[in-house]
């Protein structure tokens, strides 16, 4: 049996994609499956399961839009799947697949109050009434990758024993350019809805790291960012004087799942990071606003997260920079002692 399964998005898309893709694994045990997904794909699916045999991308931004499209097509054409799952809302994207001579599976169903990784269950479920069982999002941390880190960690002084707390100041589309909330109304909502001042994260940080936990160590606070980030994270950390170190690595995903997996506490707002988290089983602080978490939220195990939202805040309309470091201070004292 061949199988397609279809998503398009960027890396949190994908990853809230993934116990829909574990169902199917565990439903079709000897099927060969083919992922069509955007670039950012290949480096999250990287052995997820060895059922999947092959990834196709599909590019759908900038100049080759149409003639990326036109490829899909023509592979389509060449390729027989027997089932085809499509986790795409768009009905013209559907219609793509829906016309060739295999069975269709599609729910082009949204709800704010319903999350997309169980709306994508309900999908396969149709397909496999006989499916039982929890399904979280997943994705795999290589043994030579935790090594890695753990090499990383210990030059700069943090040994297996350290509780780490990671925080992750930005969002996916982040720009440090003067000139981004000018020329964008959608980045300035971006930024009113996911972007926690810095300030607020550096008197985060300098809090967090006085903690006195339970195996008499304060923890260690570090950030993650890509060097296009930098600016912002090297802000933070010198205001911070010494209380929380800066990572700045050439991108690697395998080294940032590893990393992520290694922290004993994620904060984060709503983005990409925050479901990596949720999909190697690291516990969250998630800061939300304007959007539902009961749509986009962590999609793992009960208990591993605490979600913050403006909306419950005094000053909703300020956006994220509405929730006060002392609510997020206290959600992260809750999570330590949970663990």
């Amino acid at each position: 049996m061949r199988i397609l399964i279809v998503r398009i998005g960027r890396a949190g898309d994908i990853a809230m994609t993934t116990p829909a893709l574990s169902a199917i694994i565990k439903c079709y045990p000897e099927a060969s499956i083919t992922v069509l997904t955007s670039p950012d794909g290949p480096r999250l699916l990287r052995g997820f399961h060895p059922n999947i045999k092959d990834i196709w991308i599909w590019n759908r931004s900038g100049l080759l839009a149409y003639f990326n499209k036109r490829k899909v097509i023509k592979k389509l054409s060449e390729n027989h799947f027997d089932k085809i799952f499509c986790f795409e809302t768009n009905i013209r994207i559907a219609k793509i697949f829906s016309r060739y001579d295999s069975e269709f599976y599609w729910n082009n169903i949204t709800s704010k109050t319903r999350h997309c990784s169980d709306i994508y269950l309900d999908v396969v479920k149709h397909a496999c009434p006989s499916l039982s069982g929890d399904f979280y999002t997943y994705l795999p941390v290589s043994e030579d990758a935790t090594q890695k880190v753990k090499d990383e960690l210990s030059s700069i002084g943090i040994s297996d024993e350290d509780t780490i707390i990671m925080l992750h100041p930005t969002f996916s589309g982040y720009s440090s350019s003067r000139f981004a909330s000018l020329l964008s109304k959608k980045y300035r909502t971006q930024t009113k809805h996911r972007l926690w001042p810095a300030a607020k994260f550096t008197e985060l940080g300098v809090r967090l790291s006085e903690l006195s936990l339970n195996n008499h160590r304060k923890p260690k606070i570090i950030i993650d960012l890509i060097p296009d980030e930098a600016e912002l994270g090297c802000k933070i950390e010198k205001n911070a004087n010494g209380a929380i170190t800066l990572l700045l690595e050439p991108p690697n995903f395998e080294r940032y799942k590893a990393l992520i997996k290694r922290a004993d506490l994620l904060v984060t707002p709503n983005t990409g990071p925050l479901h990596v988290a949720a999909a190697v089983d690291t516990q969250i602080v998630a800061l939300f606003s304007g959007w539902n978490p009961a749509d986009c939220g962590p999609f793992m195990k009960p208990g591993r997260f605490t979600i913050l939202r403006a909306e419950d805040t005094a000053d909703p309309e300020l956006g994220l920079p509405s929730i006060s470091v002392s609510s997020v201070f206290d959600a992260c004292k809750k999570r330590l002692l949970l663990s």
